[in-house]
Order: C-alpha cells, then structure tokens, then sequence
C-alpha cells in the first residue's frame, strides 16, 4: 500500500460553538488514497512550524497514523514505536470526540520506517488490531493524554526508550527537546506534509507554563504535563497532525528518551505560544504492562472508555472568553470601544454571566453575556448567549428627548 494525503481543512471553523481548547487533530481533515502514491493536492510542505526534514534514520523510532473515520473523512496523527507490536500516541488520537467512545482499530493504518509517506510500500504499513486509552485520560480537560495502538503484526522499526521515575533530570527547565511529525506548517495550511519533519524546542517551568498557556488552555496541571517554546528566536511549534507525536530528550549517555507526548496548543499553531505535552514518565509503567501483554502474553490491564466531565469555569476564565467572543461577533465596535465595565457572576459550575458596558464612537453600548461549556458527542465546546443594546450618546444624554432616541438590540 501507498500514502498519498490531500490534508483538506473541512473547516471546522468558530461558527456557533467553540472546541474549549486546541487539541493538536484536525477532525475534518481528508486524506486520499491514491494509486502510486500521488500527492492528491499541492507539494511537500513543511510540518513542525519551523522545522526541516527529518531522514527516518534519525527518528528510526516514529510512525505516520491515519484513521479512516468514514469513506469521506480520515483523520491523522503521529506516534511512536514502543515495542514491535505497540504504538504509542496521544489519547485524543485514539477517542472518537464525535461519537464517544474508542474508535474502532479497522479504521487505523500505520507507516513505520519511512520518512516520506508516499513512498510507503506494505513492507512500511501494518493494520491495526486493538485501539487503548490511558485509564486516567480526561477528554474535557485534555489531561494524561496518551494512547496505545496494537499493530496486528511486528514491525522491524527500533522501539525508543520511554522515561520513567528515573530521569527527572530530564524535565528540567532548559532542557532542550526534539520534536517531530507529519503534521501542518500553521494553522491556516490547507495541507500536513507527506514527509516527516523535525525541529527543536526547549522546557520551560511550571510556572511560566501556568502563565503563558492559559490562554487558550486553563486545565495545566505540572504533575502530568510540561510545556515548550524555543526562545530567542521563537520559531517552532507542533500543530495539527503532530498529535501524538514525540518530546525527546537525550540522557546521561546521549542515548534518546521519549519524555513527553504531543498533546495541543495554541489552535492556530503560532510558535509565540509554549506547545503542551504529556509527561511520559507518568503513564510508562502501564505502557510497560501493555507491551507485556502484547510482546509477552502477560495479562492485559482493564481496558476503559475515557468519559467527559465538563470542565469548571472560572470567572477569570469566563471574562476572557467573552472578550473573545464579543471581539468576533462585533468587531470594531468592541475592539475599538472605551471604557469596557465587565462584571460577572457564576450560575453554575459550568456558566457565567457578565454584564457589560462601553462606549464606541458616537454610540453607548450596555448589555450581558453568558459564557458555558457544553459537551456534545462526546467533545467538550464552549458557547456563549447574549443580549446587548446601543443608543446614540448624544440622543440619550443631551437632547432632552429621551423617548424619540432609537435603541438598537442585537441578541443570541
């Protein structure tokens, strides 16, 4: 079998609901199969923002995923050779965020030992036999995201050694990592690369992580996850595609380390924004019992369907997406008004509502906002209601005739 991909975004874009964060999988993006290999549309591009090509003998150890999700939609990620028979990858690759549940492994396909995907031949691809999720993985949250995928076959590719207890030295701040994957060159590429592409990024601390990520992602937690950003320059990020993929790291002996799994990011890929991954060393000893299940015939461990949990909103939070939400739906007329009050309230552990006032050229603006996640089909989305209303300054406050100023209300 051949790879050809024509990573078409189906435009899964911010129309009445939004994905609560940005999970590094483009859910409707297209993939086409096509005879000898042909690249359906446009060139080569580059993957990992900032990256270069990567030859597989310098990452003998990553794998090019696809899932066929239905005759038109086929998503993909990246992932890692664990053991001969085991594919290690992120838990959002492994869920189906429509559906619920796990997807099922007759849709997966696997390239090993192959940097260009359309140069695949059935010697690189293998099926899929069984798909698994970490048991403590959290859909709503995007926490402990990692994933397991059973290869019906063994493959000849090198497992890569995952971190464990041992090697926090690895996870210190400063560290600098590899990255890699088959994913996008931005956010707003229509296509991911048919070769694999590989740059560097460095470790960053906890609390720069807690500062720099909330704002597209409020759920860190540095007890299973780290961050990445590569300054000075600030010129490489993950993105769509890449999920899944690996955070290396080199030990005492140089010998590489997977220490992290590409989880997500800031949903437009920008390299100005740390990169968010699962730290390995906290889910590798059940990856060890899976792989001696598989390799070894040891008994398999439960394996469980992640559930959603809608996440808790905070006022902080609910203040910001609301400025994000009036930006969109208003514009100028919010982007560029003066003197925004906005105070709100909580109505559940999931909705907040905001009363808000501005002014903006010659108009008075007051009104509310509710900010809520909801879940749907098992992916978690945030959404917002509002009712707002504007009059003429000058009508309403100097005229002295109150009753003929016309006021203007836009709801939804």
């Amino acid at each position: 079998m051949s790879f050809a991909d024509s990573f078409a975004d189906g435009g899964n874009a911010w129309f009445r609901m939004r994905l609560a964060f940005g999970l590094f999988l483009n859910l409707a993006a297209l993939l086409c199969l096509l005879p000898g290999g042909a690249f359906a549309k446009g060139e080569a591009k580059t993957s990992i923002v900032g990256g270069e090509p990567a030859a597989i003998d310098s990452l003998p150890w990553l794998a090019f995923i696809q899932d066929r999700i239905s005759p038109e939609e086929i998503r993909y990620c990246t992932g890692t050779v664990v053991a001969p028979r085991v594919i290690l990858t992120a838990g959002h690759c492994v869920e189906n965020a429509e559906a619920g549940g796990l997807n099922p492994p007759s849709g997966y396909t696997v390239a090993t030992g192959v940097a260009d995907v359309r140069t695949a031949t059935s010697a690189n691809v293998t099926d899929v036999s069984q798909s698994v999720v970490y048991p403590g993985f959290d859909p709503g949250h995007a926490y402990a995201d990692a994933g397991l995928l059973i290869l019906s076959r063994p493959v000849s590719s090198p497992a890569i050694r995952l971190a464990d207890a041992s090697d926090a030295a690895r996870l210190a701040p400063g560290t600098g990592i590899t990255i890699a994957g088959w994913g996008k060159t931005n956010g707003a590429s229509r296509s991911g690369s048919p070769v694999l592409e590989a740059a560097e990024t460095v470790i960053q601390s906890a609390s720069y992580c807690q500062r720099h990520v909330g704002d597209y992602y409020p759920f860190f937690s540095a007890v299973g996850q780290f961050c990445g950003i590569d300054p000075p320059s600030y010129a490489t990020a993950t993105c769509h595609g890449d999920s899944g993929g690996p955070a290396i790291a080199l030990d005492p002996t140089s010998a590489p380390v997977q220490v992290g799994i590409t989880s997500l990011g800031e949903p437009e890929c920008s390299t100005l924004e740390p990169n968010v991954f699962t730290r390995v060393d906290m889910i590798s000893s059940w990856v060890g019992s899976w792989i001696a299940a598989v390799e070894r015939g040891d008994p398999a461990p439960a394996a469980t369907v992640p559930k959603v949990n809608l996440p808790f909103l905070s006022i902080a939070r609910a203040k910001a997406l609301a400025f994000q939400a009036l930006s969109e739906e208003l514009g100028y007329r919010w982007r560029r008004g003066r003197g925004k009050r906005v105070g709100c309230e909580r109505i559940e552990r999931e909705k907040v509502k905001c009363g808000i006032s501005w002014w903006q050229g010659p108009d008075d603006y007051w009104g509310t906002i509710t900010i809520y996640y909801l879940q749907e089909n098992g992916a978690v989305y945030w959404n917002d209601r509002y009712k707002l209303h504007w009059v003429n300054d000058n009508c309403w406050w100097h005229s002295g005739h109150r009753q003929t100023c016309a006021i203007h209300t836009v709801h939804r």
